[in-house]
């Protein structure tokens, strides 16, 4: 995770559009000034009715270092296991920081939890055991699952926990799966930390995930950009899966070319070398030039926990950028949080083919008998996408 200060929400972004709008503003947001009419707010249980669906994982760091809020975990998994029919879930995506600290022996108090990394890791294995079999679980890492407290350096423990087979309908070994291929990890080793998944939406839409790794190296981003040059995949809407990328003001983590920014990649262990990419890196290096990546999903960032922008790529299409990180809510990172208030984010492909219905639904709420979706701007919205093919 990664703080930063209040800055404007999407609803105070939408309100300019009734005013004077610089011309540059406009050029850049055509799709926030053109944005389909938020999702209903459905019943949970029942799902939307048609469409298909992607659920997405924030930073669950939270969850797994106390072991009180193993419970909160396994109720956020189990939820989605047992809608994976009423919503069409096609996938579940992981943001990253599956862990707090990736190598302690003990817990790490005042803030960093009671277990220990093993139990930390175990914990999270157990309840996202929930899915394995049931649907396809994809990952990017973030920088708690490496190095000992704080990406360090680029040792980790997830593929001990999460390895390359661990869920045969993610990756069976024998061509199975969704999972096409990925480059190697920092060590050599063939992980998913980094991969390139298809999934064949009912409605004809081919949906290429690429996931990326903490602070990807020039490596990675070197391969993702030479598969996305691939006449196989020119017709897919890809979508990219990376812990770091967008701030909570809108805003892409380096946008200004200051790297030593508290939560960039550049300030870690792990990126020490220069070896990294924060988000206006891969913005230059692998997303603006793409003509398949319509979207950018991360996590790592809190402050308003949340974070949306659209720009155009160089063919011309826009790229809808969102930050979804629910880790500091419901008590936030000490003793007397829940872990994040149980707060999942459901990607629905409307029926029209051309919308993608976002929500942010929590468990957690509904087992209080509150409401179980959060009703604001920032939260509730839908985005425009190309019909498929």
């Amino acid at each position: 995770m990664h703080l930063m200060p209040h800055l404007p929400t999407r609803r105070s972004v939408l309100g300019r559009i009734a005013g004077a709008i610089p011309a540059a503003w406009a050029a850049t947001h055509r799709s926030v000034l053109a944005a389909p009419a938020p999702p209903d707010l459905v019943d949970p249980a029942r799902g939307p009715g048609a469409g298909w669906t992607i659920a997405v994982l924030p930073d669950t760091q939270n969850y797994a270092k106390y072991a009180k809020n193993q419970r909160h975990f396994d109720r956020m998994t189990r939820w989605l296991a047992e809608h994976i029919e009423p919503w069409n879930i096609r996938a579940v995506l992981h943001e990253g920081d599956v862990v707090e600290q990736n190598g302690i022996t003990e817990g790490g108090g005042h803030g960093g939890g009671d277990q220990n990394s093993e139990q930390q890791w175990e914990s999270a294995r157990r309840s996202l055991d929930s899915l394995t079999g049931n649907v396809p679980v994809i990952f990017t890492t973030g920088n708690h699952d490496y190095g000992i407290r704080r990406a360090e350096d680029r040792r980790t423990r997830f593929p001990d926990y999460f390895g390359l087979t661990h869920n045969p309908l993610t990756c069976d070994g024998r061509g199975g799966g969704i999972r096409i291929e990925g480059p190697p990890n920092a060590h050599g080793e063939e992980t998913l930390e980094n991969g390139a998944y298809e999934i064949a939406g009912p409605d004809g839409r081919s949906l290429l995930i690429l996931s990326l790794e903490w602070g990807p190296r020039r490596t990675v981003v070197d391969w993702a950009r030479a598969f996305l040059r691939r006449p196989a995949y020119a017709g897919h809407t890809a979508l990219l899966l990376v812990h770091d990328f967008l701030n909570d003001d809108n805003r892409r983590s380096g946008w200004d070319g200051k790297k030593k920014v508290s939560g960039n990649p550049h300030t870690y262990g792990t990126g020490a070398r220069g070896d990294t990419h924060d988000g206006e890196d891969l913005w230059r290096a692998l997303v603006k030039d793409a003509p398949q990546i319509h979207l950018v999903l991360n996590g790592h960032v809190m402050g308003r926990h949340v974070g949306y922008r659209v720009d155009p790529a160089t063919a011309g299409h826009d790229v809808h950028q969102m930050l979804f990180n629910a880790q500091g809510l419901g008590g936030g990172s000490f003793e007397k949080g829940n872990g994040g208030d149980g707060w999942l984010r459901l990607l629905t492909f409307e029926p029209d083919g051309r919308t993608l219905a976002v929500r942010t639904f929590s468990p957690l709420k509904l087992d209080a008998g509150a409401s179980p979706w959060w009703d604001a701007p920032d939260w509730r919205f839908s985005v425009p996408l190309p019909a498929p093919g």
